[in-house]
């Protein structure tokens, strides 16, 4: 059963601090994520979570921190284009919105893809994940929302040398990973000049040293690709400090790039 007051808590959350635009009517959608995922749960491991406040909180919300990086950045875009400044109107941003094509890689459970396009809803989503299991829970969900995201029972590697996907991707978005180079490999082919990849980390990964920004100095050269923010960021409950790294896409990626598969995560760049 949902707990109405949990959610009524969860809408006010993210519209002070993450989205101020969000809507009862997203919430709902949520609702229905909530649910087929716990549903799911039960019969595998799609994602990890003690409470439901932890899923809400420490997994929904975060996932909408990508939504407000991409609402920032098209705002901003749009703002350029007319001449407005410091943002563009909600209506222009919306319009801009529905040729904007996204990709979550390795969506697992359907992070952060599901709630920023529960939030950006006219976006172009493409979830991609490895595991049959997986893509058969992200299927249920996209049914169950309503919605029309695509569903690549890929590894993320063999889409990079796609036509249909190669240099085509305005936003990449990927979350819970270990290794930044590899990601980083597979990732920015994917990207228009111009696009930007989004990733998901703890504060510490980001600084670890064999792990993080200080070891990919040499793969964003190599890729075509650059960092343009760090964003820090607090979730309730948690004692983590966490941050998005923002990259951007500045001139074409070599065709060898990415390799085959297995071979970024063996050697990295």
């Amino acid at each position: 059963m949902i707990n109405t007051k949990l959610f009524n808590d969860f809408e006010r959350y993210v519209q002070q601090n993450i989205l101020s635009a969000f809507t009862a009517q997203q919430t709902e959608k949520f609702k229905i994520y909530f649910d087929a995922l716990k549903e799911w749960n039960e019969k595998f491991n799609l994602i990890h979570f003690k409470t439901d406040e932890e899923l809400l909180y420490r997994h929904f919300a975060d996932s909408l921190h990508s939504a407000k990086v991409i609402t920032e950045i098209l705002s901003k875009q749009q703002a350029l284009k007319q001449g407005l400044l410091p943002l563009a109107s909600k209506s222009a941003v919306s319009n801009t919105v529905k040729s904007i094509k996204v990709v979550d890689l390795g969506s697992g459970s359907g992070m952060p893809g599901i709630p920023v396009k529960i939030a950006l809803p006219q976006l172009n989503m493409t979830l991609v994940e490895s595991i049959t299991k997986k893509c058969t829970f992200l299927e249920d969900a996209n049914k169950r929302l309503g919605f029309d995201i695509k569903v690549l029972n890929l590894r993320a590697e063999e889409i990079g040398q796609s036509p249909n996907y190669r240099q085509r991707i305005d936003f990449v978005l990927s979350r819970a990973v270990s290794k930044l180079s590899p990601n980083l490999e597979i990732a920015i082919p994917l990207l228009k000049i111009g696009g930007y990849f989004i990733v998901h980390k703890t504060k510490n990964s980001a600084e670890s040293l064999e792990e993080g920004l200080p070891s990919v100095e040499n793969a964003l050269k190599q890729l075509g690709a650059k960092l343009e923010k760090v964003i820090p960021y607090k979730l309730p409950n948690q004692e983590l400090d966490y941050c998005l790294l923002v990259f951007k896409k500045h001139k074409n990626t070599p065709q060898q790039y990415p390799r085959k598969t297995g071979i970024p995560e063996k050697k990295p760049l």
